[in-house]
């Protein structure tokens, strides 16, 4: 058989292998890759495979089977470093969902291809002519593989299984066990192989396959859904207390407002007897004392309670509202500027959050300690939504040490906040922050494109 074609037979199953490998990896992350990443990872792989193979070729028959599985295990794992690279620069995708995804992926390929091409070489019968045999027993089963791989990628998709896949990622607990279950995948074909050379790959062994496939493929949607029902309770649970936070302002506005409804009628009642005296004088103070008390007593209040009805993005006012009962028991005066009606941005929610929690958290921590003052601003605009969050200090904070992951002016234990803020920016798309030092404040800004 010619050098030539054995040569492009190897080639075109490389290049089906890592197809397979990125599409389903892909599709787990929930994410769309352009083409020059795709065509990175394919030459990637092929070239690592074609290093493996010319290593094995170079290795002696006693020496064959140790080299084997070292250079299958090293082929795994470069794989897997060659697509959380992809993953975590082209697609700012988080590392240990990227790290998931490519495991669940390269052993969801590989079950599939190994699978076909082995019971294919079983089943085959042989063939006097070599070309019909190397089409029957290896590119036939290909691309087979490659249409099953596009069959579980077409599901993944329709079913949107990237986002509960997502939550087996959140949390160092969940993320430390879905780490360690998709290596455990990932290796274990190769484990096995090695272990057991001798097994038949008849239809007892791909039944044994499918049904590792399927078990594997119902355990992490159950986990994964599991997961994300917790998150779904615990997130109801902090909406709610949000929501009690938000009519505890509610209530208190209302309290001022029958406060004042009560100074008010003594005062008129007051300057009834000057206005019938004709004293315009004292009927002009009072109502310059009137405004003056107005505007101490119920004006910030009321402006606050305008701003947040102009957060149309429920999550994103009951946690401002609780903030804003957090500044008022540590008697931080706040200044709340939403002027136009905030819809959302392509950030999801969740992270949007997040981002404005860290911020709000940051400035009632760092805020001066006495006569502390904090101003948070959101404005939304055609092209995107502008979130900045400023506070007064005590002690000037250390710009550029700010940058650096696990600063803090708060102790040990603290400094982590700032750091998941970077993650969550760099992850979206279009997403510019900026903290700067102007007139006494602290000043951290966040433009998100809507």
């Amino acid at each position: 058989m010619p050098i030539g074609f054995r040569v492009a037979a190897i080639c075109l199953l490389f290049l089906v292998e890592s197809v397979a490998i990125f599409w389903i990896a892909m599709a787990l992350a929930g994410e769309q890759a352009k083409w020059k990443h795709r065509a990175v990872f394919y030459v990637g792989f092929c070239a690592v495979k074609w290093v493996a193979v010319l290593a094995l070729a170079m290795e002696g028959e006693d020496e064959v089977k140790l080299w084997s599985f070292l250079l299958e295990l090293f082929l795994s794992l470069a794989t897997l470093m060659l697509l959380c690279l992809i993953f975590c620069r082209a697609c700012h995708i988080a590392l240990a969902k990227a790290a998931g995804a490519s495991m669940l992926g390269y052993f969801l390929a590989y079950s599939i291809t190994d699978f076909l091409t082995e019971t294919a070489a079983y089943y085959t019968p042989v063939f006097d002519g070599r070309y019909l045999l190397v089409f029957t027993s290896l590119v036939l089963p290909y691309l087979l593989a490659l249409a099953v791989t596009g069959v579980i990628v077409f599901v993944l998709r329709k079913t949107e299984f990237s986002q509960y896949f997502s939550y087996l990622f959140q949390g160092r607990l969940r993320m430390a066990v879905s780490l360690a279950i998709g290596l455990l995948l990932m290796e274990l074909k190769l484990f096995l192989t090695h272990l057991f050379p001798d097994v038949v790959h008849n239809a007892a062994y791909a039944a044994f396959w499918f049904g590792l496939i399927a078990v594997a493929l119902f355990v992490i949607q159950f986990g994964a859904m599991y997961a994300a029902s917790r998150d779904k309770v615990k997130a109801q649970e902090e909406t709610i207390a949000q929501q009690q936070a938000h009519m505890e302002l509610l209530e208190e506005l209302q309290s001022e407002i029958r406060a004042f409804r009560h100074d008010l009628t003594n005062l008129l009642s007051g300057i009834t007897l000057s206005a019938q005296e004709g004293d315009l004088e004292a009927v002009q103070e009072f109502m310059k004392r009137t405004s003056g008390y107005f505007d101490e007593k119920l004006g910030k209040e009321i402006r606050q309670m305008e701003g947040l009805s102009n957060i149309k993005v429920y999550p994103v006012r009951s946690l401002i509202s609780t903030k804003l009962g957090l500044m008022q028991q540590r008697q931080i005066q706040v200044a709340l500027e939403i002027i136009h009606p905030v819809t959302g941005a392509k950030m999801p929610t969740e992270d949007l959050l997040r981002c404005q929690g860290i911020l709000l958290d940051n400035a009632i921590e760092a805020a001066a300690k006495e006569e502390g003052k904090i101003r948070v601003v959101m404005l939304q605009g055609e092209g995107e939504l502008y979130l900045a969050v400023a506070n007064n200090y005590d002690e000037q904070p250390n710009l550029s040490a700010l940058g650096k992951g696990g600063y803090t002016t708060k102790g040990k234990g603290h400094g982590t906040g700032l750091s998941s803020y970077r993650k969550i920016v760099s992850r979206c798309k279009g997403c510019l922050a900026r903290t700067y030092l102007k007139d006494g404040f602290l000043v951290q800004e966040l433009r998100i494109p809507v």
